[in-house]
């Protein structure tokens, strides 16, 4: 799924999860995403009432809209709504609602093949063609690593789709895309040699948790990460989740329902909500998951994104030149963004339901706000 620049750019059974863990989140007394832990309560409690000045500063609340949470220390310190879920129904944007958080879905792809690295199961340095059949001789000279820092010259699956005549409501499968890129005749660059953003990357890095693990991607997440950190997170790119907002698309008539029917996952499709999102952002400080050598390994080989621009692309994750990690990712309609500070203490998720506010700005003025 599409970033909006380099950076800012499952099952029945999964979704059935996701929303019970909804559900425990909204009832707990522990996770009451709208108040303040008390950890800052002081700047907190201020700072709340500007961030939610900022969101409604920014977007009418009869309009499809946006939520956005802070976290402290892997406490969800405020979260902010506005706007509505459903304009058929009115629904109304909540802290439980769940977006489509597209390309900011990639740390998790590559954290997936981290971890596999850790265990044994695959080296970043081996080719593509070790994981991947079928592919063109050119697979051979790709490596893991270079489709994690996203040089390795594959152009993009999307693009490929789309010249063939797929629009975003036509199904189009995992390996309608992976027969798309088995007919790319030579790849764009010599791999290693230079920083392009491409979903292709993370589309095959996807194909390779599966052959290296045995296990889908999806549910490779939902075992090996989401559960064992208690997230509220799904990668299901089109059941039905409950409590997931519907996107939209604001044109001369107004606004009118996106649909996609596209299944690809790896690229994006993880549905979640901002609090889940900074609750994740903790292990950035903590390794809780995958211990030291994960937090190392995700900006390992980190690569320079554009020449003297200090910006970097880790594992699925950006890193600023001021040391911030940032990504955000656009769907459909969808728009969400993710930063965590240099110190790892601070994270801020947002995520909308259309593309028509200006996610950036919306951002920026409440990073101001908490670091």
């Amino acid at each position: 799924m599409s970033a909006l620049n380099p950076f800012r750019t499952g099952s029945r059974r999964a979704a059935a999860t996701l929303a019970i863990l909804l559900t425990i989140g909204a009832g707990s007394g522990c996770r009451d995403d709208r108040v303040t832990t008390g950890r800052e309560p002081n700047r907190s409690a201020g700072d709340s009432d500007r961030s939610q000045g900022v969101l409604d500063g920014h977007i009418d609340n009869d309009e499809p809209g946006c939520a956005a949470s802070v976290g402290i220390q892997g406490d969800v310190v405020w979260t902010g709504v506005r706007g509505i879920a459903n304009l058929t129904t009115g629904t109304p944007i909540g802290p439980q609602t769940v977006f489509d958080i597209a390309s900011v879905s990639k740390q998790f792809t590559a954290t997936a093949i981290l971890l596999l690295a850790q265990e044994g199961k695959l080296a970043l340095d081996n080719p593509l063609s070790d994981y991947v059949a079928g592919l063109p001789p050119w697979a051979a000279t790709v490596t893991v690593g270079q489709l994690i820092h996203q040089t390795s010259g594959i152009p993009d699956y999307g693009e490929l789709l789309a010249a063939a005549g797929y629009e975003d409501h036509d199904r189009t499968t995992q390996s309608q895309a992976l027969q798309e890129l088995a007919a790319v005749p030579r790849l764009e660059f010599t791999p290693g040699s230079r920083f392009e953003y491409s979903n292709s990357n993370y589309l095959l890095l996807g194909e390779i948790v599966q052959r290296a693990s045995g296990t889908p991607l999806p549910h490779f997440l939902s075992e090996e990460i989401f559960q064992p950190l208690g997230l509220a997170m799904v990668m299901d790119p089109v059941g039905t989740i409950p409590n997931k907002a519907v996107s939209y698309d604001k044109g001369a008539a107004g606004y009118t329902v996106v649909d996609s029917a596209w299944e690809q996952v790896g690229d994006g499709s993880v549905q979640t909500t901002p609090s889940e999102l900074v609750r994740w952002a903790d292990n950035y400080r903590t390794g809780q998951l995958g211990g030291p050598g994960l937090l190392d390994a995700q900006l390992d080989g980190a690569v320079e994104t554009d020449e003297g621009s200090g910006e970097r692309y880790g594992a699925g994750i950006g890193v600023l030149a001021d040391g911030t990690l940032e990504h955000d990712g656009g769907w459909a309609g969808f728009v969400a963004t993710f930063r965590v500070s240099k110190d790892r203490r601070t994270s801020l998720a947002i995520a909308c339901n259309t593309a028509d506010h200006d996610i950036d700005a919306i951002a920026d003025a409440l990073w101001q706000l908490w670091t």
